[in-house]
């Protein structure tokens, strides 16, 4: 079983190849034992409502989000912030906010072996792909049936080395300086929200996630 000193000291490595300014202090993540992972199920759920807010959110047909709602029998999936986005006219910022959760969906397939990899947090992730791997499927049970969790390790080392690049992201923020080339700020955000939920961070719930630095 790796140590959190050990995980630190990989990420720490990584950072360093990307050029990323590191910080020696930040605590250690939590040790495997003492984490644990969100079922299987309740990770298939939330790629679905989310997969169906971003269809929204990236302006699908509203016919084709009804048929997406009632293929995975998604009614009560939803938070009560995404019932209340589904139902209503919206704002620009709020399309926005809800088009950038395609890259929670990106990390939550990962966690299921749904696609095989995250990649350095660079890059928005490629959305028509995102919606062809979920909308694939014909029905939540298929997601079920093809879904297999990732060990808490592979987990636990993405949480470390996204922590860590959130810090330089926010470093640089707080700093008006600009932020490192190899991290795309808005994509580090949603991972290590994600993440956060994956390992039950502070028991929170998806809309209460906290991203502490």
């Amino acid at each position: 079983m790796k140590s959190p000193k050990k995980r630190k000291k990989e990420s720490e490595k990584i950072l360093k190849t990307l050029k990323v300014p590191i910080n020696k202090h930040l605590p250690l993540t939590e040790n495997e034992e003492e984490v644990s992972l969100r079922s299987k199920e309740e990770i298939i759920n939330r790629i679905i409502s989310l997969a169906i807010v971003s269809a929204k959110a990236m302006e699908a047909p509203p016919e084709k989000i009804e048929e997406f709602i009632e293929r995975y029998d998604a009614n009560e999936l939803f938070t009560e912030e995404e019932q209340r986005f589904l139902k209503k006219k919206h704002h620009n910022n709020e399309l926005i906010q809800y088009s950038w959760k395609l890259e929670c969906i990106w990390v939550l397939l990962w966690s299921v072996n749904l696609i095989s990899d995250i990649d350095v947090p660079a890059d928005t992730c490629n959305a028509e792909f995102v919606f062809e791997t979920v909308f694939s499927f014909h029905s939540k049970q298929e997601l079920l049936d093809e879904a297999t969790l990732k060990p808490t390790s592979d987990i636990l080392d993405s949480l470390d080395f996204i922590y860590r690049a959130h810090w330089a992201v926010r470093e640089a923020q707080i700093n008006q300086l600009e932020v490192p080339a190899s991290l795309n700020e808005g994509v580090v955000y949603e991972r290590h929200y994600t993440l956060n939920w994956l390992v039950n961070y502070l028991d929170q719930e998806w809309e209460g996630i906290s991203t502490d630095t």
